[in-house]
């Protein structure tokens, strides 16, 4: 424990340091504008879910963690449930325009770093952040809807070891350990080491999800204007897919809650292993410098079998009886990856400087990113046997035949390089100013191999300006252009395919109350994407063309609030509404965007009743939301409360605490979400379920 924590426990009374330990204020966050400007000072919304709510909200996925922000909701997840696909302002995180197989799609950005289709090792993370709205004048590649940045726990030069099992129904398991300090007497060399294993089953027949995780980091600090850390991350994702289940007519089918249609013989796999490397330097009062260094590596395996009403008519005669209705349902190995790789590099360095010009005050921020992302092996498509979603006989799903299919090899990469400069005036009389403008050149392939580059370039602005008027409130208008995909090449007439922009407008409020212990930000915009993606069928089934020509518009009014309200009471809520419309698209034009609902909202409330004993419950809604692009079927709404209850205590020379969440505690069968493309793919909820969690902190 770090000395001046022990010195707080011997001055305070015990309860004060639990209350501070969880406390639900959000942490400092640089992401919005890669500077230390205060989120009060910043012309944008942003939320951030702290390490206490994972933790009273027993927190396992990114899923869980973003349901307490504003405007996130969920698209079909493939890649099991470490890999979410999650939707902000109405757009998906990742481009929903390349061709390419759908799994190893789940983005999320990782201390900053763009990082696709690798699975989240919560019991390592610190924070979650969330930026809305467009951010790729300063992160490039970036979809319009917002992103959502994953901050790991830091290499600490106090000692400290942590000990964290959770149990639950369903064969859920998670084991944690942590432990961090410093390697030699002057503190200059840091380290840390973390690693997990996490197993869980489902109610859902054949789900698994297996993920184990080492991470290692060594920091050199040897004075307070320089740091260098180093840092390998290990991961072993095991996973069979949920596949959920299809529409009849325009509602989900009425079936067993167990019941899904993948059975596939095998585990999907993704081994990944990624190494970093971050240095800071103040040059001087001025200027300060940042680089890092990234280099990920994941092999992967992605053998789902996946139920779709469409028959291609590949397998036997007996099994050819798919009508297009959603019973019987047709099933694949569908794009499926034996063998695959998936590389990316990514450098960054930042030049921040704080200075006095013209008797204003500058910070100025400038920029170099080059970025690479490769993907490689071979696909395959193979029909397997037909299910009648009533009465399924599955289990026996024979293992993929590459003998009886021809495979699909593609050249799949991106390649980035940018510049960008940023400078944010303060003008006076609580007034700032930030303009920003970036320059991409890029080149991207989808297509048979020796398919020529897509080579684009485009520069990109940012303007925003803030006026604080009073101590502890402000108010902010932001306009932003955004690039979120270079799709590369039209596959069937070769022309280029114009890379996927947005622009928004946005307003907003910000207030921090009780000495800045609760939080609140109030945010209207309105959002438009072009160069969409509009899927064309082509002769040749089960393949369809795509062509950036499609426009949508998403536009509403989101609201977070965080923090401490009393000594005993924490909570964190949202609401938001999203009105969605599709401006152009030949097949979908004036249809609402799948799996956005108009109206959602959150609240969860932490109650400390005493030294020992916590309290916490939330609700957690969405309203209807279409469940595909055409609109075709409707998913209920629903609200889902969760509850906890956990009882602090000393255990040795160690905080130690034993705590019981319950999830859905009401037992309410509901959809979490759908796949914009399909009517077979509709994931259904948690059921209620138990978990046990044994925290030991040294």
């Amino acid at each position: 424990m770090p000395a001046q924590a022990q010195a707080r426990n011997q001055a305070l009374p015990s309860v004060t340091v639990i209350g501070e330990r969880v406390d639900y204020r959000a942490p400092d966050s640089s992401t919005a504008t890669r500077t230390d400007t205060p989120a009060l000072l910043t012309p944008q919304s942003i939320a951030v879910v702290p390490q206490a709510v994972l933790q009273d909200q027993s927190a396992l996925t990114l899923t869980e963690a973003v349901r307490n922000v504003a405007g996130v909701q969920y698209d079909f997840g493939f890649n099991g449930s470490m890999q979410p696909l999650l939707i902000l302002r109405g757009f998906p995180s990742t481009s929903m325009t390349s061709l390419g197989p759908m799994s190893g799609i789940s983005s999320y950005y990782l201390d900053g770093s763009k990082v696709m289709g690798v699975p989240i090792n919560m019991a390592n993370v610190q924070s979650v952040e969330v930026v809305k709205g467009p951010s790729s004048v300063l992160y490039g590649r970036s979809e319009p809807g917002g992103l959502v940045n994953v901050v790991t726990k830091p290499v600490s030069a106090s000692p400290h070891f942590g000990f964290e099992q959770t149990i639950g129904q369903y064969g859920l398991s998670r084991t944690a350990m942590e432990a961090t300090g410093a390697l030699n007497a002057e503190k200059t060399l840091r380290g840390r080491v973390s690693g997990s294993y996490n197993t869980a089953d489902s109610i859902r027949d054949f789900v698994e999800d297996r993920l184990g995780n080492f991470t290692g980091s060594l920091a050199w600090v040897p004075d307070a204007r320089t740091s260098v850390t180093a840092t390998l991350d290990y991961s072993n994702n095991r996973y069979r897919t949920d596949m959920g289940i299809p529409a009849i007519g325009n509602r989900p089918a009425d079936l067993p809650w167990s019941r899904q249609f993948n059975d596939s013989p095998y585990l999907s796999s993704a081994k990944t292993t990624t190494v970093k490397l971050d240095a800071t330097h103040q040059l001087n009062e001025t200027w300060l410098v940042k680089g890092r260094l990234m280099r990920l590596r994941s092999d992967t395996s992605e053998m789902d079998v996946y139920p779709y009403r469409g028959d291609y008519g590949m397998g036997s005669a007996a099994d050819q009886t798919c009508s297009g209705t959603g019973n019987p349902l047709c099933r694949y190995y569908f794009g499926v990856r034996p063998q695959g790789r998936y590389k990316i590099d990514q450098a960054n360095v930042d030049l921040t400087g704080k200075f006095q010009l013209g008797g204003l005050g500058h910070t100025v921020l400038i920029g170099f990113d080059t970025y690479r992302a490769d993907k490689t092996g071979a696909t395959y498509l193979q029909q397997v046997s037909s299910a009648d979603i009533y009465n399924p006989v599955l289990g026996s799903t024979p293992g993929l035949d590459t003998s009886l299919t021809m495979p699909d090899v593609v050249d799949d990469y991106s390649r980035w390089t940018s510049i960008y400069v940023q400078d944010q005036v303060t003008l006076g009389h609580g007034v700032s100013f930030m303009g920003a403008l970036r320059h991409d050149r890029t080149n991207a392939v989808y297509g048979s191999p020796g398919t020529e580059a897509n080579k684009l370039s485009f520069t990109t602005p940012r303007l925003g300006a803030v006026w604080q008027f009073a101590p502890k409130q402000s108010v902010y208008v932001q306009y932003q252009d955004s690039v979120s995909a270079n799709n590369g090449r039209d596959t069937l007439t070769g022309a280029s395919l114009g890379a996927e922009r947005a622009r928004q407008l946005e307003v907003g409020h910000k207030i921090e109350l009780r000495e800045g212990r609760l939080t609140s930000t109030l945010a209207l915009y309105q959002l438009t994407k072009r160069n969409r993606g509009a899927q064309v069928t082509v002769a040749e089934a089960p393949y369809y063309n795509v062509v950036t020509i499609g426009k949508a518009r998403a536009r509403g009014v989101e609201w977070d609030v965080a923090g401490r309200v009393t000594h005993q009471l924490s909570l964190i809520g949202s609401y938001a509404y999203t009105d969605t419309k599709v401006l152009s698209d030949p097949a979908y034009q004036g249809t609402q965007l799948p799996n956005v609902a108009r109206h959602t909202a959150s609240l969860w409330a932490r109650y400390t009743l005493n030294d020992q004993w916590l309290a916490g419950a939330g609700v957690f809604a969405q309203g209807q939301r279409q469940g595909d692009s055409a609109n075709s079927f409707q998913m209920p709404g629903y609200a889902r409360v969760d509850a906890m209850v956990a009882y602090r205590f000393e255990f040795a020379a160690a905080k130690a605490s034993l705590q019981l969440n319950v999830d859905n505690l009401f037992g309410r069968k509901y959809y979490a979400s759908s796949h914009q493309y399909a009517q077979d793919w509709i994931k259904l909820g948690s059921p209620r379920m138990a978990k046990l969690t044994l925290r030991v902190d040294y």
